[in-house]
This record gives structure tokens, C-alpha cells and sequence, in this order.
């Protein structure tokens, strides 16, 4: 009868030590809790962070570019000619000038066409030091309105080309900021199921343990009076320190889960005694079709949103080197008004009109191939950044299609695990009752008490890989 008894409490023990307790008396570490916890302590948080207003700030300063520009030039300059005393020529004679010019400018980038336009005015002092300049010592040069545009390869745009970059650059930094964030997440979550998982199967180790040294003292019991067999005795000693090695080496697993966890946290250790972590409960089924979750994966991934700025710079340049391979035509155009006086406010009188314009033709009639060369690198380069642009889209695809499969693998894996465990449960039970009973051996006992170990063991691996699953398709696609 006391065997009996002894016997249906090392079960009840057991069934409690497979059950999500917490210990009395101390807060629980919860999912929520460990991510936000990550996400707040992660250096790569912090780097991606500032790289993304790194980036915007970049971002703003090219935007700040492309609006009007105005500026004020002073230029102060001194020239000193020294000629040769041998030869009378009046440009060979010496003199030293003094000059500034001050030029008030408002450009723009015509965004359009390309090249760049300006308006402004500019005034210029002169002051001659030499033995001819007595009467005109000094010039000024006024300039009060200036109008210019100029391009240097038309037909060519490049701020086109460098908006389109800039904002998928942008793009992608931003993304790339969220993605971080979730592959947090995501590593939170995997090292938090680790260790929930490793609590458990301790905790059915230790119980174990105890229930095989109650078991071998009541065989022993038993053989002092030749109620069991020598051979009885010694199965259930072999058992009992099989117990024995499985919990050491499953301490060493839980101790190396609490580490790599507080590792994560930043925090110094958690505590051997700490609670159970709990598990939340199983999310409702994804309704995202393969097609779905790729699309999904490909307009949320920061690689393919770099590896396109990478590939519409590519374009750029191909577009750039095959205008230059032939015939280049630049213009630059300049009015105004002009006049030049001894005194400064006459210099503002009588403005005649000036017209500059110039239209330069360059036509590479022997460059030995370099142009075209130029040209064929830059196509060469295109054609690599297209397929590496297509082979991240079957990357992205692949990984969002698999892991969409195994998630829903491992929740049908998941039902069946612990229908298992619950069934190789009462499987135990009953063997239990029966060797206190007399009913069966030892051997029968053993293999029921180790069918229930595996299945418990193999519903808290499923849990762990369904979890870790659920999350990095949440890092993938983004979904809430």
C-alpha cells in the first residue's frame, strides 16, 4: 500500500513539473517585455537608427540643393606683371593691380532640362600701380543684372537620375531601420522560446530524478524481501543514473539559454530560480497565399530596396557614358549690362547690353575606344546589378514561401506533439498504476515513463521552432 501511494505521488509530481508554472512571489519575464526590453538595449538598433538620420539628413541637404541658391563671392586679388626691361612693349611693361569683385548670385538647377541658370549682379574694383596710370589709377567695373544658363551635355540630365537615387536611398535606410527592429524582435523571441523551453524539460528532469531514486529505493525495498529480481534492481540503478546525466546535461542547456538571454537583455544574469517564462498563446492562422508573402517580403526588405538605388545608379551611368560617346554639345549663354567708369556711381550710368553665348561641339574622333569602352563597362555593370536585383527578389521569395510552409507544418506538428504528449500521459498513468499493482515489470514502466519524457520533449521542441518560425516571418513581411 505505501508503494502504491509512493508511486501515485512521484506522478502527480511529475504531471505538475510539465504544467507552465510560475515560481511564488517573482514577476515573470513576458515576451512583450523581453523585445521592447531588446529593441531598447540593441546596439544595432542604435546604429541603424542614426544611420537612417544620417541619411535624411543627407537627404535634406540634396533636397535643400535643388531650390534656389543665393550667395554672395568677394574676391580681393593682386597681380604683380614683372617684364623685360630690354624689350619696349606696353604688355611687357611692369605694374601691380589690386583688385575685388563682389558678386551677388541666385542660381538654380533647371530640374527639367539639366544644366543650371543664374541671375545676379556684380560689381569690380580695380586699382593700377604703375608709371602710365597717373590718369586712370583707378576702374570700376558695374554689373547690375546678370542672366545666365549653361549645360554641359545636352540632352543628358542627371538630376533626374540623382532624385530617383536619393529617394530610394532613403527608402531603403528607413527600411532598413524597421527591419532592424523586427530581426530584434525576432532574436528576442528565439532566445525567450530557447529558454522556456529549457526550464521545462529541466524541470521534468529533475522530476524525473526524484521519481527514479524514490523508484530504486522501493526496489530495493523489495529485493531484501526477493520480491524483485537482482536484475530488476540493477535496471532501474542504470535508469536511475541515466536520470542523472540527462539533468547535467540539460542544466548546462538551461544555464546556456539564461545567458545567451540576459546576454541579449544587457542584463547581468537571470536568476536560476526565476519563474517560467509563460507562452503566449497560439496566433490565428496566417492568410497570406506564397505569391502574397513574397510581395510582401520584397516591398518590406531593405536589401532589395538598396539593391535597387544600386541598380537605377547603374542606369545612370549607362545612360551618361552612351550620350558621351558621341557627338557632345554644351551650351552656356550669359546677359547683361555693363559699363566701366573711373568713379563708382558713373560705373552704373550708360549700362550697355552684352551678350555672351557659346555652344561647344566635341566630337571624339580618335580616342582609341575609350568612350565606347566607358560606355560597355557601365552596360556591363547594368546587366550585373539587374540580376543581382532579380536573384534578391528569388531570395526574398524562397525564404517568405518556406518559411510560410513551415509555419503551417509546425502548427499542425504542434497539434499532434501534444496530443502525443497527452496521450503517452495516460499511457504512463495507467503503466504507473499497473506496476504498483504488480501488474508489469519494470521495463514496461520504464518505456512508458520515457515515451511520455519524448513526446513532452518533442511538443516543447515544435513550440520552440513554431514560435521561432512565426517570428521571422513577422521580420519577413511585416504583418501584425
Amino acid at each position: 500500500m505505501k508503494n502504491k501511494i509512493g508511486i501515485h505521488l512521484l506522478i502527480g509530481l511529475t504531471v505538475l513539473s510539465m504544467l507552465p508554472l510560475g515560481s511564488m512571489g517573482q514577476t515573470p519575464l513576458t515576451l512583450d517585455k523581453v523585445i521592447r526590453l531588446a529593441q531598447d538595449s540593441a546596439i544595432t538598433v542604435f546604429q541603424s537608427q542614426q544611420e537612417y538620420r544620417s541619411q535624411q539628413a543627407s537627404y535634406e541637404a540634396f533636397e535643400a540643393l535643388r531650390k534656389p541658391q543665393l550667395s554672395l563671392k568677394v574676391v580681393p586679388n593682386y597681380s604683380r606683371i614683372v617684364s623685360d626691361p630690354s624689350r619696349d612693349y606696353v604688355y611687357l611693361r611692369n605694374f601691380d593691380i589690386l583688385s575685388t569683385s563682389a558678386q551677388l548670385r541666385l542660381s538654380q538647377k533647371v530640374l527639367t532640362f539639366g544644366g543650371d541658370a543664374f541671375i545676379g549682379t556684380q560689381a569690380i574694383w580695380s586699382e593700377f600701380f604703375r608709371d602710365d596710370a597717373a590718369g586712370h589709377p583707378r576702374q570700376f567695373v558695374a554689373s547690375p543684372l546678370l542672366v545666365g544658363y549653361s549645360h554641359t551635355l545636352l540632352g543628358y540630365n542627371p538630376f533626374r537620375w540623382e532624385k530617383n537615387v536619393e529617394d530610394q536611398r532613403l527608402k531603403a535606410a528607413h527600411q532598413q531601420h524597421k527591419y532592424d527592429l523586427r530581426c530584434i524582435a525576432e532574436e528576442a523571441a528565439v532566445r525567450y522560446f530557447r529558454l522556456a523551453r529549457q526550464q521545462r524539460l529541466l524541470q521534468m528532469r529533475l522530476e524525473e530524478l526524484k521519481m527514479n531514486d524514490t523508484l530504486l529505493a522501493i526496489a530495493r525495498e523489495k529485493a531484501s524481501i526477493a520480491i524483485v529480481t537482482l536484475a530488476e534492481l540493477r535496471s532501474i540503478e542504470v535508469q536511475q543514473q541515466n536520470a542523472v546525466n540527462l539533468l547535467e546535461v540539460t542544466r548546462q542547456d538551461e544555464l546556456k539559454a539564461r545567458t545567451e538571454l540576459a546576454s541579449l537583455l544587457r542584463m547581468k544574469q537571470i536568476p536560476a530560480d526565476s519563474p517560467l517564462l509563460t507562452i503566449p498563446d497560439i496566433p490565428s492562422p496566417i492568410r497570406y497565399t506564397p505569391e502574397e508573402a513574397a510581395m510582401l517580403a520584397q516591398s518590406n526588405s531593405p536589401a532589395y530596396q538598396h539593391q535597387l538605388a544600386e541598380l537605377t545608379e547603374a542606369r545612370h551611368q549607362e545612360d551618361k557614358t552612351n550620350k558621351e560617346q558621341g557627338i557632345n554639345v554644351g551650351l552656356d549663354i550669359n546677359l547683361g549690362l555693363q559699363q566701366v567708369n573711373t568713379t563708382f556711381g558713373s560705373a552704373y550710368k550708360n549700362q550697355q547690353l552684352y551678350a555672351l553665348g557659346s555652344v561647344s561641339v566635341s566630337i571624339p574622333l580618335m580616342d582609341h575606344g575609350a568612350a565606347k569602352k566607358k560606355h560597355a563597362a557601365a552596360t556591363a555593370w547594368l546587366e550585373r546589378q539587374e540580376s543581382a536585383l532579380h536573384e534578391v527578389e528569388r531570395l526574398l521569395a524562397e525564404d517568405a514561401t518556406v518559411t510560410l510552409q513551415k509555419l503551417n507544418s509546425s502548427r499542425m506538428l504542434l497539434v499532434s506533439t501534444q496530443q502525443t504528449a497527452d496521450l503517452a500521459e495516460e499511457v504512463f498513468n495507467e503503466t504507473a498504476d499497473n506496476y504498483a499493482n504488480g501488474l508489469c515489470d519494470i521495463n514496461t514502466f520504464t518505456l512508458a515513463q520515457t515515451r511520455w519524457a519524448t513526446a513532452y520533449a518533442n511538443y516543447l521542441t515544435v513550440l520552440e521552432e513554431f514560435w521561432s518560425t512565426y517570428y521571422h516571418l513577422q521580420t519577413l513581411i511585416q504583418y501584425e
